[in-house]
């Protein structure tokens, strides 16, 4: 019976290792998209000449999607009678939503800004401080909000269903030296890039020869600080490098903690657990045959 299972679970894993565009595509992920190009289409039609700044939001919508597409095939690693729960990223539909959110914000300034370019050509530079100040740290903080709670959630855990309360217990979580190293530098670099525009933006009310120009669809440019162009590569960039480092710390765990979860459990849910977690990924395939 358990080799039935077995083997139907590795067909289950072959059929689904690579996904058609019909898997991709959902309601939720049609939705946001939808949403995300009226929003970007009306401030095309603002007239842009520096499409630079539509990067930005751009970037962090690409991070939103990314999440969701994992969000939504999550399933694939939950196999029929499963005792395994797979989070090497976190919680992706929390960091789908956070980035989602603010993605629309930047896209919401960046629009308002523009029909204030337009209609009150007069007072955009009243703007300067706001949404020099603003737009940073609604993109900034996109990407820090994803690790407030990352430790929470980064982990694998084996699930005892026979028992009414569903015990469980962790295999692997990402451990607290890297958390505290994730976080700190991710507190670092959102708050430098925060703190420095804020002097920059100072500086430039001082001195407009330090800022950059942004040329708007009305007739009169905004200045931005140097900080503004700089965030768009550092937030993303720190981000990718600190899931990559996350996911790399939860798909290597230790055996004898393992053993330790298993020993308690019937020999077949053992046989299952084992094989659910070879399914998961080629590294920890190769990691549970060395034994």
């Amino acid at each position: 019976m358990t080799l039935v299972f077995i083997q139907k679970m590795s067909e289950k894993s072959t059929r689904d290792y690579f996904l058609s565009i019909k898997d991709i595509i959902t309601e939720s992920l049609i939705r946001d998209v939808v949403l995300f190009c009226l929003l970007f289409i009306l401030i095309i039609n603002q007239s842009w000449d520096d499409i630079l700044l539509l990067l930005f939001p751009l970037i962090t919508f690409g991070f939103s999607l990314f999440f969701k597409i994992i969000n939504s095939n999550k399933w694939r690693t939950e196999f029929d009678n499963g005792f395994v729960i797979y989070n090497p990223l976190g919680l992706e539909k929390k960091h789908t939503n956070r980035l989602s959110f603010t993605t629309f914000l930047q896209l919401i300034l960046i629009f308002w800004l523009g029909a204030e370019s337009l209609y009150n050509s007069h007072i955009v530079q009243t703007y300067f401080f706001y949404f020099n100040l603003l737009f940073i740290f609604c993109y900034s903080f996109g990407f820090f909000w994803i690790f407030l709670d990352l430790w929470k959630y980064s982990k694998i855990e084996v699930i005892d269903k026979e028992k009414i309360k569903k015990n469980t217990a962790i295999v692997s979580f990402l451990k607290l030296k890297h958390f505290k190293l994730i976080s700190l530098v991710s507190i670092i670099v959102f708050l430098s890039l925060n703190v420095l525009n804020l002097l920059f933006i100072f500086l430039i009310a001082q001195i407009p020869s330090m800022g950059i120009q942004l040329i708007l669809p009305g007739p009169d440019p905004i200045i931005v600080s140097p900080i503004f162009y700089a965030s768009l590569i550092i937030s993303p960039t720190f981000a990718g490098i600190s899931l990559v480092l996350s996911y790399r710390q939860i798909n290597r765990f230790s055996r004898d903690q393992l053993n330790k979860v298993l020993k308690s459990l019937p020999d077949n849910m053992q046989e299952n657990i084992i094989e659910n977690l070879k399914a998961l990924n080629n590294k920890i395939k190769d990691q549970l045959k060395i034994e």
